[in-house]
């Protein structure tokens, strides 16, 4: 079975159909190309990511395919029924000299896709991005979760991760203050999330998006998660302070750089 898997990706790679997953922070063009803003020397592998129970964890899955090309989007997960996949299409708008990903459509499964998109036509299009917007429920016990992205062109290509559930259970969301606190769209995706942690550290309630419009507003929902289990921490917790210069220190950073807001909120949180 391995064999046969290889065989297929080697396929694939040779034809130019591609799939791949990639953290919140890492938006694609239409051209395959993280877009300037958000770029990493080294971007994350996202292979085993963790999310706390009733939370979310949200990820871009980057279809490549030549011009001409049909296909369907699948979303899979082992054991089934564990957690709640919502599949979302992500709409390019221009962003500067680049085109972004902003407005979502909720996709029923399998999504139909063809290259280039059909509706906006993006001379030279070679890439459509999806989101993955994946949600524990609060029953699920720690474990590991097999998630996977299929793409389907005549035969299958697979970009899976495995989640790890864990222990700490993310308090209800429903009574916090709800405000479109957004970065623009130019600018890296992490300054989104950048504004619910510094409101954090003023002892501020973190803020929700009114809906989920926009790839911008799963970044402001997931990080205001982060801060509702960050009050273990304390508001002035020397590294978490570190951590919200980085942009300032380090202006050239990528956008992955909260990643590590993150592995330090949950590690405190086990």
């Amino acid at each position: 079975m391995k064999r046969i898997l290889l065989s297929l990706l080697i396929s694939c790679a040779a034809h130019g159909q591609e799939i791949g997953i990639y953290s919140e922070f890492l938006r694609f063009n239409p051209y395959g190309e993280v877009v300037r803003p958000d770029r990493e020397w080294t971007p994350r592998e996202i292979l085993s990511p963790a999310v706390p129970r009733n939370g979310h964890l949200s990820v871009h899955v980057v279809v490549t395919v030549p011009t001409g090309t049909n296909y369907f989007l699948y979303a899979g997960q082992s054991p089934s029924d564990t957690v709640d996949i919502k599949v979302y299409r992500e709409h390019f708008v221009p962003c500067g000299v680049d085109y972004c990903p902003e407005w979502l459509t909720e996709q029923r499964l399998p999504s139909f896709g063809a290259m280039p998109e059909s509706i906006y036509r993006i001379p030279g299009q070679t890439t459509r991005c999806y989101l993955f917007d994946i949600h524990v429920p609060r029953d699920v016990p720690p474990r590991r979760v097999r998630v996977e992205a299929l793409l389907k062109v005549g035969y299958w290509l697979v970009a899976p991760m495995e989640l790890r559930v864990i222990a700490p259970e993310l308090p209800d969301t429903g009574t916090l203050p709800r405000s479109e606190d957004l970065a623009p769209l130019e600018a890296r995706s992490s300054d989104t999330a950048l504004r619910q942690l510094n409101r954090y550290l003023f002892g501020l309630p973190p803020e929700i998006p009114p809906a989920i419009l926009r790839v911008r507003d799963i970044l402001q929902r997931n990080a205001a998660e982060d801060m509702l289990l960050a009050k273990n921490l304390g508001y002035r917790n020397p590294q978490l302070n570190l951590l919200a210069a980085t942009p300032l220190v380090y202006p050239q950073t990528g956008a992955e750089w909260y990643l590590r807001v993150r592995d330090l909120i949950y590690r405190y949180t086990h």
